[in-house]
């Protein structure tokens, strides 16, 4: 059987490259620690993310209560919930019994009480919030909004330029120190590149041309290598950025 051609990116339209550029930054922004959403709307804003980090020293935070045994320490929040031991005990006479019993089988009270059992030493095993591996208890939620840009390699008469171009507009220009710029470069062989950066940091490599007519009427377009990115290149990867 003839195998199916995957098809290239080359060949996409400007409409489907664009949201290709989108899941890529997304999967990428994803490996980061950052959850991702999309807007239900275009306002300049293509992708919303946040975090929860430890405020001592950043690491990414676990929000999820963790299922720990109170005796031997056991954890059971990731695959070993099927071990816990579905313990009651009843309120009235003390009586315990393993399994889905509503009733007691001594006294015949229906006053039971849940108590989730480690099967490694019989210990109750509780719901406790994470501590940072720093030791800190106390976490903080960052929010940003990104604007993505992508660009395949400029050809011209069936020729690559070994370019990339980017446009930008003065209503891209969101005065919030929470937004960011990410531009998903695309080279020849379909890998992603990221230039990662705030909305002063465009306007500071741009210098003086942000105050120049083709920008002032939506004409700016940046050429730039696609060797090296040219002046844009110290923002290659910089997700940091973000933080």
């Amino acid at each position: 059987m003839r195998k199916k051609k995957l098809r290239e990116v080359e060949s996409l339209s400007a409409k489907h490259f664009s949201r290709y550029g989108e899941f890529l930054v997304s999967f990428e922004l994803s490996k980061h620690g950052w959850n991702v959403y999309s807007p239900m709307y275009d306002e300049y804003i293509d992708l919303l993310i946040h975090k929860h980090v430890c405020k001592v020293c950043g690491r990414t935070w676990n929000l999820t209560p963790a299922l720990v045994c109170k005796k031997c320490g056991k954890d059971f929040s990731k695959t070993q919930k099927n071990r816990i031991i579905a313990k009651k005990i009843c309120a009235d006479c003390g009586h315990e019994m393993i399994g889905n019993k509503t009733r007691c089988e001594k006294c015949k009270s229906i006053n039971l009480l849940n108590q989730p059992t480690c099967d490694k030493c019989k210990g109750e095993v509780e719901m406790v919030s994470h501590v940072c591996e720093c030791g800190r208890k106390e976490y903080m939620t960052k929010f940003r909004s990104v604007q993505v840009k992508s660009s395949r390699i400029e050809h011209k008469d069936g020729k690559s330029k070994n370019t990339y171009a980017v446009d930008m507009k003065p209503r891209d220009l969101i005065k919030d120190k929470s937004h960011f710029y990410i531009w998903c470069l695309i080279d020849h062989n379909d890998k992603p590149h990221f230039l990662v950066m705030s909305v002063e940091d465009f306007k500071k490599t741009m210098g003086d041309s942000l105050k120049g007519i083709s920008f002032f009427k939506d004409q700016d377009r940046q050429h730039f290598s696609a060797k090296d990115f040219g002046k844009w290149g110290k923002f290659l990867n910089k997700f940091d950025k973000l933080e």
